[in-house]
């Protein structure tokens, strides 16, 4: 596990990325695949799988089961765990408050 401050800069880059922030948008209703999210949200399929991966790491989506495709193979689905996100600039500061599966998160 990266150490706190590694930690926040890992999620505030990770924050700062548009297809990041679709990802966690649409998977947060429902669970998604991999290749769906890569489709519905027009992201390159390689682009998705590591931004999936680097969100699973930092603990804000997670793979919640499988299902099979119609063509027979078997795909991991994610939801986010995400709900909440606020950014904040006190003086210098950066505040980011992360509401995770009814936790708090706060990296400051």
């Amino acid at each position: 596990m990266p150490k706190i401050n590694d930690q926040r800069s890992l999620i505030m880059k990770a924050l700062s990325d548009p297809y990041v922030l679709k990802i966690l948008a649409y998977s947060y209703y429902s669970p998604k695949s991999i290749p769906e999210m890569s489709l519905k949200l027009d992201i390159p399929i390689a682009s998705c799988y590591r931004k999936v991966k680097l969100l699973e790491k930092l603990g804000l989506i997670e793979k919640v089961g499988t299902k099979l495709t119609i063509e027979g193979k078997r795909v991991a689905l994610y939801r986010s765990k995400l709900s909440q996100m606020a950014i904040e600039m006190r003086g210098s500061r950066v505040i980011i408050r992360l509401k995770v599966d009814e936790s708090i998160v706060k990296y400051d």
